[in-house]
């Protein structure tokens, strides 16, 4: 009797324990990882920003060049007062433009990003990866030290890109 019991009580624990540990099944994680500018620029719509860049380039230009003498001065302790006043507004403008350009930049870029995300969204679910890292972010703050290859998305999300 105390066989019965005691197999009675197994056969009812097992039962009890067998859909804790179906819910706690370990599934495997597959973590990808993409060059994020090289698909921001791979992206059609990139030769518009290229285009801004270059227009702010040529306005922030001779300001910077006019920037960099004073500068010198200033560091080496010979510069006047006028000469410190001039550079602190030219520093001014020049953040200002860089301001200015970096606005009208935004609106640009903003719906390149979301085409970015969704391309590496779409084939990151299609690979059956479950998490997507920059490369460069993974690499820069140590919390990848390794990855093989095959892990790179890259190149698929550019296909994405161009359809």
């Amino acid at each position: 009797m105390k066989r019965l019991s005691l197999a009675a009580l197994l056969l009812a624990f097992s039962a009890l324990l067998t859909p804790m540990l179906a819910q706690n099944k370990n599934v495997a994680t597959r973590v990808g990882f993409v060059d994020a500018d090289a698909l921001v620029q791979a992206h059609p719509d990139y030769k518009k920003v290229q285009d801004l860049q270059a227009q702010a380039r040529k306005e922030l230009g001779p300001i910077e060049e006019k920037i960099k003498p004073l500068e010198a001065k200033i560091r080496s302790g010979q510069a006047t007062a006028k000469e410190r006043q001039d550079y602190e507004n030219l520093v001014k403008t020049y953040q200002d433009t860089v301001k200015k350009w970096q606005e009208r930049q935004n609106p640009v870029l903003k719906p390149i990003l979301e085409d970015v995300d969704k391309a590496i969204a779409k084939v990151a679910k299609a690979q059956g990866f479950s998490v997507v890292m920059s490369r460069q972010v993974a690499a820069q703050s140590g919390l990848v030290v390794y990855a093989d290859d095959d892990t790179d998305l890259t190149e698929a999300v550019k296909k994405e890109l161009k359809r």
